[in-house]
């Protein structure tokens, strides 16, 4: 969800919209993830971001329709960004342990920063007003990375280096492990690195993804 990554395509149709026009859209996306994660919905303005985006009020209605659509585009903008700064499959180490290690290890980092701290901190803020954000961050973000984790132990079972097992039960359970008590220990404002205990749960259910 930071300013880089290899996902920054603009959701939405595009079909019939001009080069011009669809780096018109991916700016105002950008002012808008910059001023929502900075001043929250309530307060960010169409005004704001707007000018932040170097263009009009009416371009930014023209393009989303209203604050809401904007908003729930950019969250879905962020989530994209967030995926597509973890390893594909084909990234990752051939040999399971590396590869869910250098996978996992990447998934902390990133939930715990700043950026994805402040973007679930929004998303949980505006939830009970706009429930479809909470889906939305759910199929888009949390979906994502167990997606990208599950090609990866089917990648590993094609191979032969992994045991037959359910990869999507494999998967969610090491993403729960490693992330659930640092992400909300992040965003309750505490110390967020992983301890003992977390690593200790972690490395017993990698021991037993890779059982044969």
């Amino acid at each position: 969800m930071g300013e880089t990554g290899s996902k920054d395509e603009v959701r939405g149709p595009l079909w019939g919209r001009s080069p011009a026009s669809q780096q018109r859209r991916r700016d105002i996306l950008l002012a808008g993830k910059k001023l929502f994660f900075a001043q929250g919905y309530q307060l960010a303005s169409i005004d704001q971001i707007a000018a932040a985006a170097g263009t009009t009020k009416r371009t930014v209605y023209d393009h989303f329709g209203s604050k809401e659509a904007l908003f729930a585009e950019v969250i879905a903008f962020a989530a994209d960004q967030f995926v597509g700064l973890l390893p594909s499959a084909a990234d990752l180490p051939r040999e399971p342990e590396d590869g869910l290690r250098t996978f996992l290890a990447r998934l902390r980092a990133l939930v715990v920063s700043p950026d994805v701290v402040r973007f679930q901190r929004l998303v949980i803020a505006e939830a009970e007003r706009h429930p479809a954000l909470g889906h939305a961050l759910h199929e888009t973000s949390i979906a994502g990375v167990e997606r990208a984790l599950t090609d990866y132990l089917d990648t590993c079972m094609a191979e032969g280096t992994l045991a037959p097992q359910s990869t999507a039960l494999a998967a969610r359970t090491l993403i729960v492990l490693a992330i659930d008590t640092m992400r909300l220990r992040a965003l309750m404002g505490m110390e967020s690195a992983a301890d003992a205990l977390d690593d200790a749960a972690l490395d017993q259910a990698i021991a037993r993804v890779l059982a044969p």
